[in-house]
């Protein structure tokens, strides 16, 4: 492939066969040097990072801050052992949903039919949230999560890079498209199993906790509106769902179900669902303590620790987490 620079090689050779004066008059090569020139030099401020990140910031992005979850020993060259700092990345959500206030009075709202549920704003759920009543422009925030492998998944080396992937979209958008998709958290596979989701997620939901209560909007230096958002649900695959609630992830057997009790050797065979198996907030809290006092307990109640996510004040894991229809 040819380059800018080898283009502007090639017409040099070529007026060089040409008389100066007939160069010197023509208007389609100065025209065509400019042009050359102007895209020789399109990049030169976009060789660095920082470079790149200061343009594109300018053009909209958002950019990732990384933040502390602990610390490691690491291995230097030389065989040395020496303690780094364990980081993962994340896009501030704050800045990502002002970008929603334009546009914000274009979603839908509850339908008009009583019996009919096109979307969450038909829930119950979201009739009787006494935070949607008070303040019934907020945002309401859907989390997934789920982990990649972006090296060879069946190499000898699969799961050593194997990122976890924490994204979120707004009630009201088109899931199906991209660019209603919004990246949030993102780290290591390994880090969340070592430090838990509370350490992943800090400060994920410390903005959640600033945007349940309100943010004042900056809008061209003056201040605007306040801004209110609310996390909703978690969905996830079976996996993924019972790691965040804080749910054994083993599916052989035990109460691995995050709806109901019901043993494991049953799930493959039962068809109907009952009432007294039922999962319900005040068993859910009980089964938190008593894992909390007894480690062992988890194979009776299918708990292992408490849905991180619960230190949000309005939120509950256990009444937030929809099925895997897949």
């Amino acid at each position: 492939m040819t380059t800018i620079s080898q283009l502007g090689s090639l017409l040099t050779l070529f007026t060089d066969t040409l008389p100066l004066k007939q160069i010197q008059d023509n208007q389609a090569l100065k025209a065509l040097r400019a042009e050359l020139k102007h895209s020789q030099d399109l990049f030169t401020k976009l060789t660095t990072e920082y470079q790149r990140i200061k343009y594109f910031s300018g053009k909209g992005l958002v950019p990732p801050e990384a933040f502390k979850i602990g610390r490691r020993e690491d291995v230097r060259p030389d065989g040395t052992n020496k303690t780094v700092d364990v980081e993962a990345q994340y896009i501030p959500i704050i800045p990502m949903l002002t970008k929603y206030y334009d546009h914000y009075s274009a979603l839908p709202t509850s339908q008009q039919e009583d019996d009919i549920l096109a979307s969450y704003h038909d829930s119950q759920h979201f009739k009787a949230s006494e935070f949607q009543l008070e303040h019934p422009s907020a945002l309401n925030l859907i989390l997934y999560h789920d982990d990649i492998e972006v090296a060879n998944p069946l190499g000898s080396r699969a799961g050593v890079h194997k990122l976890t992937m924490f994204y979120y979209s707004v009630h009201g958008q088109t899931f199906s498209n991209l660019h209603s998709i919004h990246l949030a958290v993102v780290c290591h596979a390994s880090d969340v199993k070592q430090y838990g989701y509370s350490a992943v997620l800090k400060p994920f939901i410390r903005d959640m906790k600033l945007l349940y209560s309100g943010v004042q909007l900056i809008i061209n230096d003056i201040s605007g509106p306040v801004l209110h958002a609310a996390l909703t649900h978690v969905a996830g695959d079976n996996l993924a769902a019972n790691a965040i609630l804080g749910m054994v992830q083993s599916f052989s057997g035990g109460h691995c179900c995050r709806f109901c009790y019901i043993a494991g050797d049953e799930i493959r065979t039962c068809t109907h669902s009952r009432d007294q198996l039922t999962r319900c907030v005040t068993s859910h809290r009980m089964d938190v303590e008593m894992v909390e006092h007894k480690s062992d307990a988890s194979s009776s109640t299918g708990v292992k620790e408490m849905c991180a996510l619960d230190d949000l004040p309005y939120f509950c894991g256990l009444e937030s987490t929809v099925p895997d229809v897949m």
